[in-house]
């Protein structure tokens, strides 16, 4: 059974901008038909943390959702460079998911810039919780409680 908790959500009734920064076209085209049906969510993707910035000096999103290991620019160091301001100001705190298939990259997303990481592979459901996570985290944890 597919769970909805986004589109159920809709946060609200507000739109979001997720920006999906991958280098596996694969895992950009699996991503982009898990969003198809979302409603309220736009994304726009890229294939590197350089790209990342970029986009990011002249767009803003509410997430990004971000692999770990990528030429050019890695997720770490994309990571560590929006925090650290390179993007303007108002974006370093955007909440950053961290997707990756190397299980010791968990290690060390807990001392790194992510808001949550998660293990590919993926399904929706546990997409869609690393995001609620990410975005309503007092939502998330209301509903652990309940």
């Amino acid at each position: 059974m597919k769970n909805n908790n986004l589109n159920n959500l809709s946060f609200k009734g507000e739109d979001k901008r997720f920006l999906i920064v991958d280098d596996d076209p694969i895992m950009r085209m699996v991503m982009k038909s898990m969003f198809k049906n979302w409603e309220h969510i736009t994304i726009e993707m890229v294939m590197d943390g350089q790209q990342a910035l970029e986009k990011l000096k002249h767009s803003f999103f509410d997430l990004i959702i971000m692999d770990l290991q990528m030429p050019v620019m890695n997720g770490f160091q994309t990571a560590n460079a929006i925090r650290n301001g390179e993007c303007g100001e108002l974006r370093k705190n955007i909440p950053i998911l961290a997707v990756t298939a190397d299980l010791s990259d968990m290690v060390k997303t807990r001392s790194s810039q992510m808001d949550y990481v998660l293990i590919k592979p993926f399904d929706l459901e546990k997409l869609e919780a690393a995001i609620l996570h990410c975005l309503m985290p007092g939502e998330q944890l209301n509903k652990r409680a309940n």
